[in-house]
């Protein structure tokens, strides 16, 4: 696919200010979540934006079939931080109850990073009880927007093993069996980073060149050789661990002079998860039906078909 043949969707992710604010102060927040340097790295939606908007939503509806490649960036396609609609520019004029009660969200989020690690069960007593003291009559906002960071930006979903009591186990999404927490920026899940790789990939019609494939990641505020916020140095952590761990293939194109390099997925991404998996998550990070993306959603549905 030439990607400027294409009118394509700004994938933007978490390079805002205030999301990295956010991380920088989770040690800070209200009452004792967990013990320190627990979890290093969490983000929050600002206002009433979903997590989703933060990320990056498409501006047009005509556009929407299109996939995100390296186009998007120079076609008008809102960013985090130069979209009117901004998380920076939101929380300037957020009021005190819209701040406090997104410190809510980071605290449970937190407070979920860290069962995650842990495997250990939580409920909704103990949500209340340890990360929205005083805020317990808007659990169900509060609950639902961590929720949506925990499977967008780190990909951990949410399972009710016990509905008189609402206890929740937390694990990879979309049949990931990988968590990444020992890789990259120690401790986070990179659940969420494969999904957004493997996204990425499907969308360039299974093969992203590296150089649109480090077009998409700018938008999304990953750069490789540089450290991110909160999953650390990406171009080490996709080519070598997620290529090592099978979810990707790196590979140089074939009889190219000087040597180009491209992005497929990998046996193991084949093997836990789907097409149509994945598509779903990449149309809620932009806020779209899966078949607002007729060529690859048609394609999905093949696979599904095969696999039937």
């Amino acid at each position: 696919m030439n990607p400027t043949e294409n009118n394509n969707e700004s994938f933007n992710f978490l390079n805002s200010p205030q999301a990295q604010r956010e991380e920088n102060g989770l040690e800070g927040a209200n009452g004792p979540i967990a013990e320190e340097g627990e979890v290093e790295a969490a983000a929050t939606p600002s206002g009433d934006a979903s997590v989703g908007e933060m990320m990056g939503s498409p501006h047009n509806t005509e556009r929407a079939s299109s996939p995100p490649t390296a186009e998007a960036s120079d076609t008008g396609a809102p960013s985090v931080e130069a979209s009117g609609n901004s998380v920076g520019e939101a929380a300037e004029y957020e009021s005190p109850f819209e701040a406090a009660l997104n410190r809510k969200i980071v605290n449970l989020v937190r407070f979920l990073l860290v069962k995650f690690r842990r495997m250990e069960l939580t409920s909704k007593a103990e949500m209340m009880r340890r990360a929205m003291r005083n805020y317990e009559e808007y659990y169900s906002v509060i609950f639902s927007k961590a929720a949506e960071c925990m499977m967008l930006i780190f990909g951990v979903d949410m399972m009710e093993v016990d509905p008189f009591i609402h206890s929740y186990f937390l694990f990879p999404a979309l049949g990931i069996t990988y968590d990444g927490l020992l890789h990259g920026a120690i401790g986070v899940p990179k659940t969420g980073l494969v999904l957004i790789v493997l996204s990425i990939i499907f969308m360039e019609n299974n093969c992203a060149s590296e150089e649109v494939f480090w077009d998409v990641m700018s938008t999304l505020g990953l750069y490789a050789g540089n450290n991110h916020f909160i999953f650390g140095e990406p171009r080490s952590l996709i080519t070598e661990d997620f290529v090592q761990e099978g979810y990707v293939q790196y590979r140089q194109v074939a009889n190219s002079c000087p040597p180009r390099f491209e992005f497929l997925w990998g046996p193991r991404a084949y093997a836990e998860t789907t097409k149509m998996k994945v598509l779903n998550f990449y149309a809620s990070i932009v806020k779209q039906d899966p078949r607002s993306f007729p060529e690859r959603y048609a394609e999905a549905l093949r696979e599904e078909e095969e696999r039937a």
